[in-house]
């Protein structure tokens, strides 16, 4: 079997959820089928660079392509994200020759990457739930401002039913979509490979990690809430993370520093971004990890602190907490809870060599028992025999073809602004000139 895979990030340039997950998943793939090969790019990811991990063939989206096909989608100017995403879908499309010679096309939710493999659909279409654009925007409040978000949550209920098949590793994730789609939602946890070796009791070091973008429903509110429950204590906790806009004037960490002007900067102490083997060695080292998201389709850094021998503290809003059994192999807390996140992070402070130990080594049982990458290999195996075995070729339809097929027909915005009153104009300009200014 020949499978292709469109993916919005990936090796070497990403460390986030996506290109984590299919990192252990294609590595353990790979034996049990005949080829691979992965295309990366989105709106805001193209290069001319090209590799080879572990034998499997890597190419970024070219950005000479990206540039002619965004010519093709002027109608979506007026949303300059989704038009990117669009742009980018398409042009990976073209780059990989419509995918020709390949027996199945596995794409993810987020990005927008499934359009043109369903609109012209030839090869059988498989589509990860991830996490959605759309999901993503409505976690999101700074973000609900425009159009992006709508558009992308219609092109997601357009065109996610047609896929093949639709796979997650969340049940939380399963659900949404169940009530959302009339279709079946295969659920498949991830594949994961576990560290050889925890780092030992006697070489942790008394802090707490959060590995997350700075933004708001990674719930940087309710951990600084529980700092503040903890004022009496000696509480330290590494930030590692990309900072995000708030609300278009200030980023996501200036508004905490505002907001929590005792504990952000002080008690949880941000760093930016480094590459995973540096980040993974922090992890190790780290006393205990907290995912305190109020909204993740899953989270992949749980995993990694689960492997690293780092205690877990989860908050009930991330899907990877289906795996903690508060106070047996970590803890788990209800997503909005600050005070029972501050009452966590007390347990671990408390716990005795022994018992660190004993639910350090019952976390990476778990991995060990529920991620069996032999039982979920053949399980995705399974999947693509199904959607190839039941495949029928489809036409793209006349509404598809008119929404979503390049076209070299030239909208101008000019015909929407012409519609807007002129005092509503003339306002927005002097605003504009104001903030340039």
């Amino acid at each position: 079997m020949k499978i292709l895979f469109v993916l919005p990030e990936y090796y070497p340039h990403s460390g986030g959820g996506i290109s984590t997950y299919y990192l252990h998943y294609i590595k353990a793939l790979k034996p049990h089928v005949q080829l691979i090969k992965v295309i990366v790019g989105s709106g805001y990811t193209q290069s001319n660079e090209k590799y080879n991990l572990d034998g499997v063939n890597i190419e970024y989206l070219e950005p000479g392509l990206y540039q002619n096909q965004l010519k093709n989608f002027s109608k979506f100017d007026l949303i300059p994200e989704y038009k990117k995403n669009v742009a980018a879908a398409w042009a990976m499309w073209e780059q990989v020759n419509r995918g020709i010679g390949f027996d199945i096309i596995e794409c993810t939710d987020f990005g927008l990457g499934f359009i043109p493999w369903l609109v012209n659909h030839k090869i059988p279409v498989i589509t990860r739930l991830h996490g959605s654009s759309g999901q993503i925007e409505m976690f999101e409040p700074n973000l609900k401002e425009g159009l992006s978000g709508d558009l992308c949550r219609y092109t997601e209920l357009n065109f996610l039913q047609h896929a093949d098949k639709l796979i997650t590793h969340s049940t939380t994730n399963q659900l949404f979509w169940k009530s959302i789609l009339s279709k079946e939602i295969t659920l498949i946890p991830p594949v994961f490979s576990v560290y050889a070796d925890a780092v030992p009791y006697e070489k942790k070091e008394p802090f707490g990690i959060v590995c997350a973008r700075i933004q708001q429903w990674k719930g940087p509110d309710i951990l600084c809430k529980a700092i503040q429950e903890l004022a009496e204590r000696d509480v330290l906790i590494k930030w590692y993370g990309k900072d995000t806009n708030y609300d278009n004037i200030n980023s996501k960490s200036t508004q905490l520093s505002k907001a929590f002007s005792a504990i952000w900067g002080i008690k949880i102490v941000v760093h930016n971004p480094i590459d995973h083997t540096s980040l993974q060695l922090i992890q190790q080292k780290a006393r205990y990890a907290i995912i305190p998201s109020t909204w993740d389709m899953y989270n992949f850094t749980g995993l990694e602190y689960m492997s690293a021998g780092t205690i877990l503290i989860c908050s009930d809003g991330a899907g990877v907490s289906e795996l903690i059994e508060d106070g047996i192999n970590g803890f788990r807390y209800s997503r909005e809870d600050h005070l029972a996140l501050a009452s966590c992070i007390k347990k671990v402070q408390a716990l005795s060599k022994d018992e660190y130990n004993t639910m350090v080594t019952n976390a990476r049982n778990t991995l060990t028992n529920e991620l069996s990458t032999l039982i979920l290999i053949e399980a995705n195996l399974l999947i693509y025999k199904k959607a190839k075995a039941q495949f029928i070729s489809a036409e793209a339809n006349d509404y598809q073809v008119a929404s979503f097929q390049p076209s070299r027909t030239e909208y101008q915005i000019d015909s929407l602004l012409d519609k807007q009153p002129l005092k509503k104009l003339i306002t927005y300009l002097l605003k504009r000139i104001r903030k340039k200014l």
